[in-house]
């Protein structure tokens, strides 16, 4: 699965946290300013790499209050649980938001493979998302403090895998790591639908457009974008997000839905989005439809 978060730790936190970060002190890293972003092509399907299931389970259901022992093999259940989440689909979005706490405010961006819409209940409230993201992250805590993020549904071709690569790096280095992928133009088309008008990026920062907007993503590999604010004050998730173990669901509003529009001004949405599983991006394939009516068989009298 895709990592859900910009890792590292930034020397402030929002107040109150309900979990703890590390207490280790890191000095900011340099960009690496040799890195840019890298160039896929489409290639043939390829069969799942995966390791095979059990077929039953070894040891009897038992009403003890000691669990069973686990039955000797080489391979755990979590291996069995990754086996079983890689032959999933899963989405492959990019979150961006900002951090007003600094000066100027920071821009953040993260890859993920867990959006999801949640209800669109009542009739006339704003639509419902939901994501995760591991803990700490950088994006979650420009989210949380701003209230605000954008969703970006990629392209399902090399364009779309070209920005989710990038950005499941991490975007530690705050506005830099939107541009270079800006600068890197559109050189990442390796045949099948590349980028040949490249990437722009909206920081908000124009006419009309407030200081702190979470960034918006334009051009190919983008197909869509999702105007989302945090839902606060409904519920258990009060915040707009709750912890689970090392990671926090994140529940949010959406606002507006704006269309993708290449760099030459044409419209992007002929594809479906950008899918990822087994560890590699995905290009949605063949329908599988139900036949509508069987022939019956022709049986011929010899």
């Amino acid at each position: 699965m895709l990592t859900h978060q910009s890792a590292g730790t930034d020397s402030f936190r929002l107040p109150n946290r309900p979990f703890h970060t590390t207490t280790h002190l890191f000095l900011p890293k340099q960009p690496d300013r040799h890195r840019r972003p890298r160039t896929f092509t489409l290639t043939p399907p390829q069969p799942p790499s995966t390791k095979p299931f059990p077929t039953s389970s070894s040891s009897p259901a038992t009403t003890s209050s000691t669990p069973p022992s686990p039955p000797p093999t080489t391979t755990t259940l979590t291996e069995h649980f990754l086996t079983a989440m890689r032959l999933l689909t899963h989405p492959a979005t990019v979150c961006t938001a900002t951090d007003p706490r600094t000066t100027p405010p920071t821009p953040r961006a993260m890859t993920m493979s867990s959006l999801t819409s949640l209800t669109l209940a009542p009739p006339g409230a704003p639509p419902v998302v939901t994501f995760n993201i591991a803990v700490p992250s950088r994006t979650f805590d420009a989210l949380a403090a701003s209230g605000r993020f954008n969703v970006h549904v990629l392209r399902g071709d090399a364009a779309g895998a070209r920005v989710a690569d990038w950005l499941a790096r991490g975007s530690e280095g705050g506005r830099e790591v939107f541009e270079r992928l800006v600068a890197a133009g559109g050189d990442g088309g390796g045949g099948g639908g590349g980028c040949p008008g490249g990437v722009e990026v909206d920081f908000g920062e124009g006419d009309g457009g407030q200081a702190g907007e979470p960034p918006v993503l334009k051009g190919d590999g983008v197909l869509c974008v999702l105007r989302c604010r945090l839902l606060r004050g409904d519920g258990a998730a009060g915040e707009g997000w709750v912890r689970v173990r090392d990671h926090v669901i994140v529940l949010g509003e959406v606002l507006e839905v704006v269309g993708g529009v290449s760099k030459d001004g044409s419209e992007t949405g002929e594809r479906f989005a950008l899918a990822y599983a087994d560890r590699r991006y995905r290009q949605l394939g063949n329908c599988i439809t139900p036949v509508e009516k069987e022939e019956e068989e022709t049986v011929i009298d010899e």
